[in-house]
């Protein structure tokens, strides 16, 4: 994805967005729309078969709107490389959800350097712990941006995936890297045979369908005809949308748009549609209007729909001639990605954000949406459903309907072999206690308005005197259980008045599993057989309440069809989970639920546990230590045993520190000197600060002041820990003099990240530096890990004051804290030590030669030395401090 190009001043997007907040998009007459869901950092989104919307954030994480409502608790959250257009950039729904649970994610890898396409397993609204498949690592990034990301299920089950070039435009010709391409997989993550390329590549890269691509952020295919349309973000000529075929080269980066006279590569393909600069900047959004039922007027049907990222528009493209016809709507807060729902109605996503294309604007968005439109009809009439022609045996009933819109109010009129039915003026219309009489009729629908009028298709009534078969189904019982993972067995037979014992191929066999109110289909539709096996799941749907429902629809010779339907239920016992001390909670299939909690299971169905490594309880923490049969992994997969049964989960106490916060000097200025005496000083317990447009104390400014905190830091746990800070404007965070965060730069509120490796109980020196250029002021400081949460740094870690416990030297750490850094003038070397001794102090440059060494004397507790700049040439240094005490500290130094 190429975000906006041009470059605007703050001040205009920010009235941007406020005025884009007050309306929404223009849309043709008849359509209206709604805004489902805000505050969001999106990049694409997926529809699930029950109508949830799966919403990908670029910053990792996975959100779910249910019946409208964004769930607050996201569904998924990776640990990945959001920067720049890195990060979570595709989704995408199994052909077979309703019963293998699957997704796939294309994401970003964290310290890898490049993109991944990994397969995850749904659990309701979480995704399974521990469930993630990696099926294809891609190559190696140049740079930050045109990683691409879309992907779509074909026709044939097969999973295609766009990628960009990573910022090597070579990258889209060369076969020898799956970048700058269109890949085809299986759901498996093996390489079908019939690619295109399968016989002269190897490995990972016969996965290529098709090349010449810059950037296809955005992907769409039409399953009735199976043709793949790619929008790919161009150069500095034209953006494209590619009808995508088996082998095709298109072009890039030998040309851009329609070829004039340029040497083409082998299989070449041109642009269905190209545009140029001057009506956009980036292809963005891709769809077909082909659902099951088209509530749009015919004029959107089976066409294409594409948008543009800077100016805000969505165009509706003939996929048959490459013709735009119109434009669909207008003044989008830069539209990302589109998907139309069985049910008619068109989603779209807009990323918002502050604009501008710098990696901070590419890097999040804090204020995307998604919006949902709708056609209401406020124009001439259009019939979507129309009626259909039944067989029917003497005595029953036909019915037949339509379902229309347009403005309202709509009039129907039904005819009968062309003559107005008196009275059938509803949607609907019942012919009863059918003769041979009716045999032959045909019925249609007129339906209008002030607008206009329309005629729906024909529908043929044929009754006959022949009856409905009688088909039985022998197996299984009405009696019959089952167990998660068992085989059910099922045969029927059918008589026919007319033609006697039905023969195989007059049955047809479904099975659908039920859960609730809600049922998914379990055996497809299938003919020609008596009876056959079906293996029931032991993994997925875990609640008890579930059924399998077995149908037998028999057909005579004529057509005439009956069905008839049996019951399976399943065995259950009852599972108690508890935990030590009482009282805390797990995460049980995907939910969290307090303890001790007792849940039904059906027999053999698998169940998953996942404690938590950490988690609060009355004020106290507690740290996971194993189950109550030893088992120390957090992860417990079990298959749900024949008796009743208790499992209890252990922790143990994790005590807090006594830290009582962090020194806050504040300064006013702008970018002004933090080393001189600060205007006002507070102990500050945590970082959570939003001071609006005000100002931190009558002494400080209302806009353009700084802050520095000092003290030290101590983790609870030994792990990785990652800093967070979300701020409006600039800092810059140091732990134990390792600058981890550097985002010093205006910005509105923005979260920026650090990591770095931390022993529990030692107490590191922490320094956060912050400025406010003018407007909103707000700073905040998290950590997360392993075994922390994402989390306000909490007092009891932070320490202003760092004295020595005499009567615990085994705690003890020798900290060595510089500060300024960067410095100019001075530089203080900062020691705190148990006992008194000779330090060395080596300076070397960044190749590693030494520069300069000295011996420092230091005393217990805590010991300053200065240090005067002026013969130290600007640039960076490394300085190491060696003694008795510490092996080794090392800081790198920054002398401007």
């Amino acid at each position: 994805m190429r975000f906006f190009y041009l470059i605007f001043t703050l001040l205009f997007f920010f009235s941007l967005h406020s005025s884009h907040l007050l309306q929404a998009a223009d849309l043709p007459t008849g359509f209206v729309e709604v805004q489902i869901a805000t505050g969001l950092d999106p990049t694409s989104m997926a529809l699930a078969p029950d109508g949830r919307v799966f919403i990908a954030e670029k910053n990792g994480r996975i959100l779910i709107v249910e019946d409208g409502e964004l769930l607050p608790e996201p569904f998924l959250v990776l640990d990945l490389d959001n920067s720049n257009e890195r990060g979570l950039s595709g989704i995408v729904f199994d052909p077979n959800f309703e019963e293998n649970n699957y997704l796939y994610i294309y994401y970003t890898v964290l310290g890898e350097n490049h993109n991944r396409v990994s397969r995850i397993t749904a659990n309701g609204n979480l995704a399974l712990a521990g469930s993630e498949v990696v099926l294809l690592e891609l190559d190696e990034l140049l740079g930050s941006v045109h990683n691409g990301g879309a992907m779509e299920f074909g026709a044939d089950g097969t999973l295609f995936i766009a990628t960009g070039e990573g910022s090597q435009p070579s990258n889209s010709q060369n076969t020898n890297t799956l970048l700058g391409k269109i890949l085809r997989i299986n759901s498996d993550g093996s390489i079908p045979t019939d690619n295109p390329f399968y016989a002269e590549l190897e490995g990972k890269y016969r996965a290529i369908w098709a090349l010449g691509f810059r950037n296809p952020f955005s992907m769409a295919i039409e399953h009735s005809t199976n043709r793949i349309f790619a929008c790919d973000v161009g150069g500095f000529l034209f953006e494209e949308v590619n009808a995508v075929e088996k082998g095709g080269n298109y072009g890039w980066s030998i040309l851009e748009g329609f070829r004039t006279n340029q040497e083409v590569p082998e299989n070449y393909r041109d642009p269905l549609y190209a545009y140029s600069h001057g009506l956009g900047c980036s292809v963005i959004g891709a769809a077909f209007y082909s659902p099951s039922n088209k509530t749009f007027p015919e004029q959107y049907h089976d066409k294409f729909f594409f948008g543009d990222y800077c100016k805000g528009y969505i165009k509706v493209l003939n996929p048959q001639t490459g013709v735009v016809e119109q434009t669909f709507a207008t003044g989008v807060h830069r539209p990302l990605n589109f998907k139309v729902t069985p049910e008619g109605d068109f989603y779209y996503l807009e990323r918002a954000g502050l604009g501008g294309g710098s990696q901070e604007d590419n890097t999040s968005s804090w204020n995307g949406a998604l919006w949902k439109i709708s056609y209401t009809g406020n124009n001439a009439p259009f019939i979507s459903v129309q009626p259909r022609s039944v067989l029917l045996p003497i005595g029953e009933e036909a019915i037949f309907s339509v379902k229309a819109a347009g403005g309202q109010p709509l009039s129907y009129q039904w005819q009968r072999n062309e003559v107005d039915i008196e009275g059938a003026i509803a949607d609907t219309y019942m012919v009863s206690d059918l003769t041979l009489e009716d045999n032959g009729s045909v019925f249609r629908c007129k339906v209008s308005n002030n607008l206009g009028e329309v005629i729906s298709e024909e529908a043929l009534l044929t009754v006959t005197s022949n009856t409905r078969p009688t088909p039985t189904i022998v197996s299984p019982l009405s009696t019959t259980t089952y167990q998660a993972g068992q085989v059910i067995v099922f045969e029927g037979k059918a008589i026919d008045l007319e033609d006697g014992e039905l023969e195989a191929a007059n049955f047809r066999w479904k099975i659908d599993f039920h859960h609730d109110e809600h049922k998914h289909p379990a055996l497809q539709p299938t003919i020609g057989i008596m009876g056959g096996e079906y293996q029931t799941a032991n993994v997925g749907e875990t609640s008890a309440n579930v059924w399998y429902r077995i149908y037998l629809t028999a057909t005579d010779s004529e057509g005439l069809t009956k069905t008839t339907f049996t019951d399976v239920f399943p065995e259950t016992v009852n599972i108690t989970l508890t935990s030590e001390p009482t009282g805390l909670s797990i995460n049980l299939d995907g939910q969290f639920v307090p303890l001790p909690h007792t849940f039904e299971s059906v027999k053999g169905i698998e169940r998953n546990l996942s404690a938590p490594f950490s988690q609060e309880l009355d004020g106290k923490l507690y740290a996971f230590r194993q189950w109550e049969n030893e088992d120390a992994d957090r992860l417990n997969s079990f298959f749900t045993p024949q008796k009743d049964s208790t499992l209890q989960v252990e922790y143990e106490y994790v005590p807090f520190s006594d830290g009582d916060g962090l020194m806050g000097n504040y300064y006013n200025g702008n970018l002004g000197d933090l080393d001189s005496t600060a205007h006002w000083t507070n102990l500050d317990p945590f970082i959570d600060f939003d001071w609006g447009i005000g100002s931190p104390n009558e002494l400080i400014n209302d806009e353009n002041f700084q802050v520095r905190w000092l003290g030290w830091v101590e983790p609870l746990f030994s792990e990785e820990y990652t800093f967070h800070v979300i701020s409006d404007d600039g800092t810059r965070l140091f732990v134990d003099d390792f600058l981890i965060i550097d985002g010093w730069m205006s910005h509105p509120a923005l979260e920026t990240t650090g990591r770095i490796t931390l022993e529990a109980g030692k107490k590191y020196p922490i320094r956060l530096e912050y400025f406010d250029s003018g407007g909103n002021a707000s700073i905040q400081l998290f950590w997360s890990g392993l075994h922390t949460p994402k989390q306000i740094v909490r007092t009891s870690q932070l320490f202003s004051e760092f004295s020595i416990d005499i009567d615990n030297p085994e705690k003890l750490p020798f900290v060595v804290n510089w500060f300024p850094n960067p410095v100019s003038d001075v530089l203080t070397l900062s020691i705190i030590a148990l006992e008194a001794e000779t330090v060395e102090v080596t300076w070397y440059d960044l190749v590693g030669r030494e520069i300069t060494s000295k011996k420092v004397n230091i005393l217990p507790q805590k010991t300053e030395v200065t240090w005067e700049m002026a013969t130290f040439p600007k640039g960076v240094y490394i300085v190491e401090v060696k003694g008795n005490q510490v092996v080794e500290s090392r800081a790198k130094i920054v002398v401007d």
